[in-house]
C-alpha cells in the first residue's frame, strides 16, 4: 500500500498522476476552446475594423516583416520541439526538448520587446495602432503563460501526460500567431 507504481516509461513518476491525466486533458481543451473564442472575437474586431475604416495603412510602411518572420520561425521550430518533447520516451529527454521549447518562447517574446521598442507608433497613435498592440499583446501574454508552464515543468517532476497537456496549449498559441501573422502582416492596405 506504500509502494508506488512507476510508469512504463522510467521515468519515477507514479502511475496515478499519468491515469488522473485525462481530467487535465480534457480540462486543456475546454480552456482552449473558450480560449480560441476570445481570439475569434479578437480577428472579427480587427477585420470590422479594418475594412469599415476610411483608410488604413500599409502594415508594410510600419512594421518591419523581418523580425516578424524571425519571430515566426521561432514559434514553428517550437512546435515541433513541443512535439518532440511529447513523444520523448525518457525524462532527460524530455527536459531537452522542453528547454529547446522555453528558448524558442523566450525568443520570440524577445523579438516582440525589441519590435515594440522600435516602433514609431503608441497604442492610441490610430485605429491599426490600437489593434496591433491588442492582437499582439494579448497573444504575447499566451506565450508567456506558455513559457511560465515549461519553466515549471523544467524545475518539478512531471508525466508524459503533464507535456501533453502542455503541448496541446504550447500548439494552440503556436496556431493563434499564424492569423494574427497573416492577418496584421501580411495583408496589404486597399
Amino acid at each position: 500500500m506504500g509502494q508506488i507504481a512507476i510508469d512504463g516509461a522510467g521515468d519515477g513518476v507514479p502511475d496515478s498522476a499519468q491515469r488522473g491525466g485525462g481530467i487535465g486533458v480534457t480540462g486543456m481543451w475546454t480552456f482552449l476552446a473558450t480560449d480560441a473564442m476570445g481570439f475569434g472575437g479578437l480577428f472579427i474586431a480587427y477585420g470590422i475594423l479594418r475594412v469599415r475604416a476610411d483608410v488604413w495603412p500599409d502594415p508594410r510602411a510600419r512594421l518591419a516583416l523581418a523580425p516578424a518572420a524571425a519571430m515566426t520561425f521561432a514559434l514553428l521550430a517550437s512546435s515541433l520541439t513541443m512535439t518532440l518533447a511529447t513523444r520523448a520516451a525518457g525524462l532527460r529527454a524530455r527536459r531537452v526538448w522542453l528547454l529547446a521549447t522555453l528558448a524558442l518562447g523566450i525568443a520570440f517574446l524577445a523579438g516582440a520587446a525589441f519590435e515594440y521598442a522600435h516602433l514609431s507608433m503608441g497604442l492610441t497613435s490610430d485605429l491599426f495602432a490600437s489593434t496591433f498592440y491588442l492582437l499582439t499583446g494579448f497573444h504575447g501574454l499566451h506565450v508567456l503563460a506558455g513559457v511560465v508552464g515549461v519553466a515549471f515543468m523544467l524545475r518539478s517532476r512531471f508525466g508524459s501526460q503533464a507535456v501533453e497537456t502542455m503541448g496541446l496549449y504550447w500548439h494552440f498559441v503556436d496556431a493563434a500567431w499564424m492569423p494574427i501573422f497573416s492577418l496584421v502582416y501580411l495583408w496589404p492596405a486597399r
